[in-house]
């Protein structure tokens, strides 16, 4: 079964768990999550290989490997809370997750809400389609139907540049949305690279890219009222990038080396 076949599995237990009413947490700063011996990590299981459920239902891939190691240099039990890209930063300001180890890209608009960490990983996205579609810049989109995944920069960035004629379609997980173009239920989709590797496996010879996005640098993600979790978090990023290992997990998943943009970067 491949990861994707994995990942789409699994939406459904994913929207189970963000219908259910859990009481926020009220550990705020680093001390209080030590206190509590527990720190709740919000995390994407439907996209691989950032992060998906294994055949046992456990949380792996980048994400939930690094908010283990997170936890354990804090000296805390990890538990991972499944969240989609539609509602991971509703979760964490609710207080249903303490911080958000969740493929999350770093803009303006998101920086008014929450604080985000150094960048620990980095991705490029396309418009991304049937190879018989031939466009080149946004200009092509004027009439066509595109696919996004609610929420994400991948929504922020095809619709800053869509046509008043073009028709953005949005799923609520990376999963929906890229089964969407796999059925023909849209032509192109508006995707990270990531996942376009994903999509090749399952689907090879049928797409491909049409034009770059965005260049995109993620990062961490705690509320804007927990600057010791930052600062802890910063510092674990950092110390993971100089001694190799950061590279050495992304390596390990991405099967890429870690972007220099990314090794780079520094808070």
């Amino acid at each position: 079964m491949t990861l994707w076949k994995n990942a789409l599995t699994f939406v459904a237990s994913v929207a189970v768990a963000a219908a259910v009413t859990v009481m926020p947490a009220s550990a705020l700063t680093l001390k209080e999550i030590k206190d509590k011996g527990t720190i709740t990590v919000g995390s994407l299981v439907d996209y691989p290989p950032f992060g998906l459920l294994d055949s046992n239902g456990q949380a792996v891939g980048y994400d939930p490997d690094l908010a283990k190691e997170f936890a354990d240099s804090i000296g805390v039990k990890l538990t991972i809370l499944p969240v989609t890209s539609a509602n991971r930063i509703q979760y964490l300001l609710s207080g249903q997750a303490d911080v958000l180890f969740a493929t999350l890209g770093i803009t303006e608009e998101r920086l008014k809400v929450v604080n985000f960490s150094v960048p620990y990983a980095g991705l490029e996205q396309f418009v991304y389609g049937d190879k018989d579609i031939a466009i080149t810049d946004k200009a092509g989109l004027a009439g066509q139907t595109i696919g996004v995944t609610r929420g994400t920069t991948q929504d922020t960035a095809v619709t800053a540049i869509a046509a008043a004629d073009t028709n953005v379609q949005r799923y609520d997980d990376d999963a929906s949305s890229a089964q969407a173009l796999i059925s023909g239920q849209v032509p192109l989709l508006g995707v990270a690279d990531i996942a376009i590797g994903q999509i090749e496996k399952t689907a090879p010879d049928r797409f491909t890219k049409k034009f770059l996005l965005r260049q995109q640098a993620q990062g961490i993600v705690v509320r804007k009222d927990s600057p010791e979790l930052l600062a802890a978090v910063n510092d674990f990023l950092n110390g993971k990038k100089k001694d190799g290992s950061l590279g050495k997990l992304h390596e390990q998943w991405m099967k890429a080396p870690l972007p220099a943009f990314i090794e780079n970067a520094e808070k």
